[in-house]
């Protein structure tokens, strides 16, 4: 026999995807242009190809960076600081070995954002554990971000 299986409205996925819109939601009201920081992430997703780094980090620094950043009133400006200050952010936690998940122990997490209370509670999880682990993944995923950091360059110079 087949089980049919499915997530009661009280259950969050393991992807966190439902948090995640509401926060790029959140996000967007509080922009004074609601788009810079997804054409941040399509920015994102355009130099990622053939990296070690997922979509997932990215948003995930995104988010972190959103949330500690004033955001101004010109959006083509914001993307670009945007872009700069997550590749600062990105940096920062490669040399640190340690990019915390978004939601779990995050006081920045706005609070507009209803979330199961064990998010707030939980020690943050540290998404590049892989690199505290292997010094070989950590010089992989750092030479990549040097190539990262190029192809944004030429982005932003170029436009490809």
């Amino acid at each position: 026999t087949t089980e049919i299986t499915f997530t009661p409205i009280t259950m969050w996925s393991e992807c966190y995807a439902v948090a995640e819109v509401k926060f790029f939601r959140h996000m967007a009201r509080e922009a004074p242009y609601d788009t810079f920081h997804l054409r941040c992430l399509q920015v994102c997703a355009h130099i990622l190809v053939n990296t070690s780094f997922s979509m997932y980090i990215f948003k995930t620094v995104v988010m972190h960076v959103l949330t500690i950043t004033q955001l101004s009133g010109q959006c083509r400006r914001d993307c670009l600081l945007l872009l700069l200050d997550v590749m600062q952010y990105l940096c920062c936690c490669l040399a640190e070995k340690r990019l915390n998940h978004f939601f779990f122990g995050n006081e920045n997490v706005p609070k507009e954002l209803i979330l199961p209370p064990d998010f707030q509670t939980a020690q943050p999880l540290n998404l590049f554990q892989p690199l505290i682990q292997d010094p070989h993944i950590h010089a992989k995923v750092q030479r990549e971000f040097l190539v990262l950091r190029d192809r944004l360059r030429s982005v932003l110079i170029y436009g490809h």
